[in-house]
Order: C-alpha cells, then sequence, then structure tokens
C-alpha cells in the first residue's frame, strides 16, 4: 500500500499516442497563418506548402524542439510568493468570472461587478489558491466596452498572486501587459524579469494556430510569461467521434503550442494542456463536463509525464449549475483523476454550468473536494507502527483503543480524513449544514474580514492606467 495512482493508458499505449503524433505532425501538419513563424519552421526543417500555410513537421525535428522544453515553469505574484510549477508540485488557481454566475439567493444570472470583486477577494483570501485568471466578459451594471476595462481594474486592485491572463485579441494582450508594467513598476519590481503573468496561447481546431495567437505568444515570451496552451476540441465536429482520437489530436495540438515555443525561445517554459469536450450531435452543443472529461485528464498528464513538461488542466467542474449530487460526483471524479495523475497546475476553481459559469460557494465546496482528492491520493502506509499489532496485543477481546499509545500518537495527525467544507457529522448534531449552506457561510466570512492586501501605491498605479481609457470617465469612480 502506498501513494494512490491512476493510469488509463500502459507503457506501450503512450508510446503508441507519441508515435501517431509524430505522424500527424509530418503526414497531415499544422496550419500557421503567420508569414514570419512558417518561415521560422521552414528553415528548422519543417515542409511548408505557402498557398495552404500548413507547415508538416518531420520526426526529429518534433524531437529535438521538445527536448529544449524545460520541465519546470517559475510563476509568482506582486505577493513574492514563487510557483516552482512542474514534478509533483500541485497549485490551484481560481475563476472570478464567466457568462453566468450561481449566486446563493437569485441562482442563475448574469455576474455583475460586484460579483467580480467578491470572487477575486475569495481567491485573494484563501491560502489553497495560488493564482486566478478573469475572463473577458461584460458585466451587467457598467456599459461595454468599459466594462472588460473596469472588471480587469477591479480584479487586480484585489489580487497579489499569480494572474493567468486569457487575451481576446492583440490588443487585448497588449492591455494586459501594459498594465503588469505599471503594477510592477509601483511594486518596485523588475517587469522584464519577474514572471507575474501567465499567458494562454489559443490554438484552434483542428490543428490550426493563427497569426494574432502567435503574436500573443511573442510577446508573452518577450514580457518572460510562462505560456500555457489552450486547446479544447470537441468530439464529432472539431475532433474526431472517439475518446482516444480526440485525445490524439488533442496532444497533437498541445504539443504543436510547445513546438512554437521553443521555435522562438528555446528553454521558455510553457505547459502541456489541452481540454477536449464532446458534441451533442442532436443539438450541436458543446458538453464540456461529461464522464469522458476524465479520461482525456489522464490521458493529458501522462503524455505530459512522458515528455517531462508541466500539466496544466483545469480542475474540474460540473455541468449543471446545481449544487446536487451530480455536480459532487462529476467535479470529484475530474479532481481525483488529476491529483492522482500527477497535473501540476489546476485552472478554474468555481467552475460549474458546463464550464459557462461559476460560483463562489462552488468554489469553497470544490476545495473540500480537494481536501478529499489529496488526502485519497496520498495513501496509506502499512507500517509495522500502523498496523498497531501492539495495540491489539494490549487491548486483547473485549478491550478498547481509547487511550491506546497509537491513538494518542495519531489523535491530532491526518490519518483519518478531515475538511472544514464537509458535513461530517454523520447525522448525530441536530440542525447541521450542508456543503453548500457550509460553503455559503464561508464566502461571507472571507468578505466580511477581507482587508485590503495590494499596497495603496499600486492600486493608485492601476487606477490611473485605466482612468483615461475610459469612453465614460463616470465609470472610473465606480
Amino acid at each position: 500500500m502506498g501513494i494512490m495512482q491512476l493510469e488509463l493508458l500502459s507503457e506501450a499505449e503512450v508510446e503508441k499516442l507519441h508515435q501517431k503524433s509524430l505522424e500527424v505532425f509530418e503526414k497531415v501538419g499544422i496550419k500557421i497563418t503567420h508569414p514570419e513563424a512558417l518561415k521560422k519552421l521552414r528553415k528548422a526543417g519543417a515542409k511548408v506548402t505557402e498557398s495552404s500555410q500548413i507547415a508538416r513537421l518531420p520526426a526529429e525535428m518534433v524531437q529535438e524542439l521538445l527536448a529544449q522544453a524545460p520541465s519546470m515553469a517559475i510563476a509568482t505574484g506582486i505577493n513574492g510568493k514563487e510557483l516552482r510549477i512542474g514534478g509533483s508540485n500541485r497549485y490551484y488557481n481560481s475563476i472570478v468570472l464567466d457568462p453566468f454566475v450561481n449566486d446563493y439567493r437569485d441562482g442563475v444570472r448574469p455576474p455583475k461587478l460586484e460579483d467580480l470583486r467578491r470572487h477575486t477577494i475569495i481567491s485573494e483570501s484563501l491560502d489553497r489558491i495560488s493564482g486566478s485568471m478573469r475572463m473577458q466578459q461584460p458585466v451587467t451594471d457598467v456599459p461595454e466596452p468599459d466594462c472588460y476595462l473596469k472588471t480587469m481594474e477591479v480584479f487586480l486592485c484585489h489580487l497579489t498572486k499569480h494572474v493567468f491572463a486569457m487575451p481576446t485579441s492583440v490588443e487585448n494582450c497588449r492591455e494586459w501587459l501594459d498594465v503588469f508594467a505599471v503594477i510592477a513598476d509601483a511594486a518596485g519590481l523588475d517587469v522584464d524579469k519577474t514572471p507575474l503573468l501567465s499567458m494562454a496561447l489559443a490554438v484552434s481546431s483542428p490543428l490550426q494556430i493563427h497569426g494574432p495567437n502567435v503574436e500573443i505568444m511573442k510577446m508573452g515570451i518577450d514580457r518572460v510569461c510562462p505560456i500555457i496552451p489552450t486547446v479544447c476540441p470537441m468530439a464529432g465536429t472539431t475532433a474526431p467521434y472517439s475518446v482516444p482520437g480526440t485525445a490524439l489530436q488533442a496532444n497533437v495540438e498541445s504539443l504543436a503550442a510547445v513546438l512554437m515555443v521553443q521555435l522562438y525561445k528555446p528553454q521558455h517554459p510553457v505547459f502541456h494542456s489541452f481540454a477536449p469536450s464532446v458534441t451533442n450531435m442532436k443539438s450541436g452543443h458543446d458538453l464540456y463536463y461529461k464522464a469522458e472529461k476524465m479520461f482525456w485528464k489522464m490521458i493529458c498528464c501522462q503524455m505530459g509525464k512522458f515528455y517531462k513538461l508541466p500539466i496544466s488542466h483545469e480542475t474540474g467542474g460540473s455541468m449543471t449549475h446545481l449544487p446536487d449530487m451530480q455536480n459532487g460526483a462529476e467535479s470529484l471524479a475530474y479532481i481525483l483523476a488529476s491529483v492522482c495523475c500527477g497535473q501540476n497546475m489546476f485552472g478554474g476553481l468555481g467552475s460549474l454550468g458546463n464550464a459557462n459559469g461559476m460560483g463562489a460557494e462552488q468554489m469553497i465546496m470544490q476545495c473540500g473536494l480537494l481536501d478529499m482528492a489529496e488526502y485519497l491520493a496520498q495513501g496509506t502506509e502499512l507500517s509495522d507502527y500502523k498496523l498497531g499489532f501492539d495495540s491489539i496485543m494490549n487491548a486483547g477481546p473485549g478491550g478498547n483503543f481509547l487511550t491506546d499509545e497509537l491513538t494518542l500518537d495519531l489523535l491530532r495527525s491526518k490519518e483519518f480524513f478531515d475538511s472544514p467544507y464537509f458535513d461530517l457529522t454523520g447525522g448525530y448534531v441536530k440542525g447541521a449544514l450542508g456543503m453548500y449552506e457550509i460553503a455559503h457561510n464561508k464566502v461571507e466570512e472571507l468578505i466580511a474580514n477581507y482587508k485590503p492586501t495590494v499596497p495603496n501605491k499600486v492600486q493608485a498605479a492601476i487606477k490611473r492606467f485605466f482612468k483615461d481609457r475610459y469612453h465614460d470617465k463616470k465609470v472610473g469612480d465606480l
């Protein structure tokens, strides 16, 4: 007995998936709509067809570029805490804004600016969370386009942890980089040497990286941002309609991002990451958190280990927005798979509703599920001491173990599962709160006890940066 490990693929199957990936690179290729990148690929040994903008990469070239990618990514925040992402290390980051929120009282609704503030405060206040990301989504109480800048301002004024940026355009990427130059200067940090920000590199399925995303990648590299591929093929529409087929394509697309990063800057940190979904073939809808998600997470981790890359993936979530048994079952299955398989960075803590929404209470409940997953993943120690033979001898038939030496030694240890986010009363406490109510109370406690953590000088610099960028100058006073 020992550490719990989950593996879906045998060593032979991992090798087979790798060889098939090499075959896709060589025979099918990747479409890159960026002349400079195509020129670099040709110079490195790829066969480039100008008319189609497709680069076919020989296996040797792929292997050489992969060998340059580091196994560890270093990140930090203005709080000064260093994240060494790779190996057996695990870090969790939250999401604070999505197309809808699940409000404890009002249910599902579009987000408001106050939702983003509260979610960021929760992220800043929870020790388990090491970073956070804000999606480029509107809020109902600030008009467009100012709402996008205002949510960025409020987010950054309440967070000292590492930030994960998912730019929607080159211009949006420039906004992230420019405001972080201001933040770094106010915090007394060298923005060109301090990885305060990780940058997403979007890969479009099937097998395409578009020019603007190459430019975003280049901007991130120049600012020492670790690069995280966003690879989201949909089985049946933008990927083969099978679990292994979608996994193969996702692996190629993630590696394509890794190769591009190494092509531009060898040894620059980049993650192995993919997050497939399945198409509902009746409606055409994207179904993100169905059971096969567990298979894809396990495959992503196994392939990331094979390539000796840091591994990033979502934390896990649910198809439903409800705080019900389905939510718990789906979330725990995906979280447990990721923890046991060796994922390093867990994104989107708080996600629900088919990855289109999030909730404050979901963030807390998933912290409880992470407690459980980490407890289970550590396994148990079958030592002579813990086998308790001497304890059984001393108690004998009909005895008890209340004051036994083993009991006293382990009573306040982590031998048995505990978490403040679960109802573990077993029905013996009248009126004990359920997990959702426990989570809600924790949310309100964190909000009520929050004290600003971003230094006043940094907050003032952030507010000055955004003030002149608003179309409606009154937005700056919100």
